[in-house]
């Protein structure tokens, strides 16, 4: 956590419940350049189901649009697993890991991007 930005936005899963209560507050200048105290860390995660009672149409909603973006970056995830350089032990020097693990986003990235554009004119 020490390395996210200051007034930094997470969705999470249920894991992370109560995470955002541990993170102290900041000054921050807002764009209007006055000053104002914000979470270091703004989470957001999925409602749990009270004991005995139910969750609102609002909270089921939001679990599912959480869901739905979350589903996503899994998927993104397993996909740069794939790739061996990165699934099994990294042989090489330590120092290049970073390079290699951001060649290998990117790669990863850009075949994301080819696939929503041919889903879009397939669409279209």
């Amino acid at each position: 956590m020490e390395r996210l930005p200051d007034g930094c936005r997470a969705k999470a899963d249920k894991g992370y419940q109560g995470l955002d209560k541990q993170v102290s507050l900041v000054t921050v200048v807002n764009a209007a350049g006055e000053q104002q105290q914000v979470p270091r860390l703004t989470l957001e995660t999925p409602f749990k189901k009270p004991k005995g009672g139910e969750l609102t149409e609002e909270q089921v909603a939001f679990n599912r649009l959480l869901s739905s973006i979350r589903v996503r970056v899994e998927h993104c995830i397993g996909w740069v697993k794939n790739w061996r350089i990165i699934s099994t032990r990294f042989r090489c020097a330590h120092q290049i890991y970073t390079l290699v693990m951001q060649v290998v986003c990117g790669l990863v990235n850009l075949q994301t991007q080819r696939w929503q554009n041919a889903k879009a004119l397939a669409t279209s």
